[in-house]
């Protein structure tokens, strides 16, 4: 993201020229002192401004198109973002330390679905963001039995859990999900704390959806 930042900034700055303006060149010289991907992001969305004012004084017309485009790129890594796995929860699938793609704004228009694995707020856990996967949607009765858990008394394929899973850790209080909410599951489940121990979670928790 501190990349297509740093691009979106050089082409605000000098477009297809070799150099931009003094203030823009200015700037666009100092990205690589920011520490960190926020900080790049403040730099480049301030050197923006300081870019367009410059070269939109001298041919106002072109500018307002350009500063349309080069918004867009720069507003994209708001609509994605890395995700870190703190814990174990979703061995095998999510490795604690990995770091994962999550859509911050598509999901929102798609909808959510059943074996999507998504971001959301924990509840009673304020600022602490979690990754699990979507079990129930409104509507679904969950329970579990013999090992396995059961949508609408059909067990359900889960072939990303470790195979003692489907034997322990799977139990669980039977429960039909309300309108505006979804049942998850870590797919490690003799550790996971999720639906099963804090209930299901309001859909408008989620966060965004893992995408790689």
């Amino acid at each position: 993201m501190k990349r297509l930042a740093h691009r979106a900034l050089r082409v605000a700055v000098r477009g297809r020229r070799e150099r931009g303006g003094p203030w823009g060149e200015a700037v666009l010289a100092e990205f690589d002192q920011t520490s960190g991907t926020g900080a790049a992001l403040r730099w480049a969305a301030g050197g923006l401004r300081v870019a367009f004012r410059e070269r939109y004084s001298l041919h106002p017309t072109r500018y307002r198109v350009a500063a349309v485009a080069v918004g867009l790129l720069v507003a994209t890594p708001f609509m994605v973002s890395i995700a870190y796995v703190p814990s174990v929860g979703m061995d095998p699938t999510l490795t604690v330390t990995s770091r994962h793609l999550v859509d911050r704004v598509g999901f929102r228009v798609t909808g959510i679905d059943h074996g999507d694995i998504v971001a959301f707020a924990v509840p009673d856990a304020p600022g602490y963001e979690a990754l699990q996967r979507v079990i129930g949607l409104p509507g679904d009765r969950i329970e579990c039995r013999d090992g396995r858990v059961l949508r609408d008394g059909t067990a359900i394929d889960e072939p990303y859990l470790q195979l003692s899973a489907e034997v322990t850790g799977t139990d669980c209080a039977s429960v039909t999900v309300p309108e505006g909410a979804i049942y998850l599951l870590g797919d490690n489940r003799e550790v996971s704390q999720d639906s099963r121990h804090w209930g299901v979670v309001s859909e408008e928790a989620v966060t965004g959806r893992v995408v790689i």
